[in-house]
């Protein structure tokens, strides 16, 4: 005991038990103290755990968004450049891989083959069958000419029945020919419809670069050309384009 407190409580038993009472209170003051203290660090401690917590749910949450405003973004650029039912590039695109091939053949002293084809008997299935008929022979002609030509080269859709053929680094028109008579070979197998079957051609037109040229615009709309020529004389045939004389 403090000797204080030990000679208060031997002679004036008043102030004793008053300086007991107040080093009781002094004691359950400071454990309340302790107390307080002890429950203010404790609810800090959660408010910095919720924190953390809302802050990595906002992180998850903006890195969601993020990806979701890239897929959206990514799908943009590929409906921007491709066809929606058939899945093959547009006009557009068409046009943006035969510029970088003219350079790429410069560069290899190579040439390059554009084949305009338009498809033979397609508004007659249509007519007959309907259009949904006429979508799944679409698509069944874009898969036939993917499988026709070589990963390096591009097919697009680029009108209602018009394909384009880009045909990447060949050495002579010869090489083109090959292709477009297998084109046709292809094209003119039956295609099973949901419910028929169906026939079709194709009327092939092709322009060769740089024989013919080194204009995009120019190329296309000779092979374009060439194809409407077929049209009028018999379809489901190819030809190259003349330079007038």
């Amino acid at each position: 005991m403090n000797p204080e407190l030990f000679s208060l409580k031997t002679g004036n038993t008043a102030e004793f038990q008053r300086r007991l009472l107040e080093k009781s209170l002094a004691m359950r003051a400071q454990a309340y103290q302790s107390q307080i203290k002890a429950k203010l660090l404790t609810q800090a401690i959660m408010q910095i755990e919720n924190s953390k917590k809302n802050l990595q749910s906002l992180n998850d949450t903006l890195a969601n968004e993020i990806t979701a405003r890239k897929q959206v973004e990514e799908k943009i650029r590929y409906m921007a450049g491709h066809d929606n039912l058939t899945g093959l590039p547009n006009h557009t695109l068409f046009k943006d891989r035969l510029e970088t091939a003219q350079n790429t053949a410069i560069r290899n002293k190579r040439k390059l083959a554009i084949m305009f084809i338009d498809l033979d008997g397609f508004k007659a299935v249509n007519d007959t069958f309907g259009h949904k008929a006429g979508d799944l022979l679409l698509q069944e002609i874009a898969q036939r000419l993917e499988v026709t030509v070589r990963k390096a080269d591009t097919v697009a859709r680029v009108g209602g029945d018009e394909f384009i053929v880009l045909l990447n680094g060949i050495e002579c028109s010869r090489d083109a020919e090959l292709v477009a008579q297998k084109i046709l070979l292809s094209l003119g197998q039956p295609i099973c419809l949901t419910d028929n079957t169906a026939k079709v051609g194709a009327s092939i037109g092709i322009s060769i670069f740089p024989d013919h040229g080194d204009n995009t615009e120019k190329l296309i709309t000779y092979a374009d050309d060439a194809m409407y020529g077929i049209k009028k004389s018999g379809k489901n045939a190819y030809a190259f384009h003349v330079a007038a004389c």
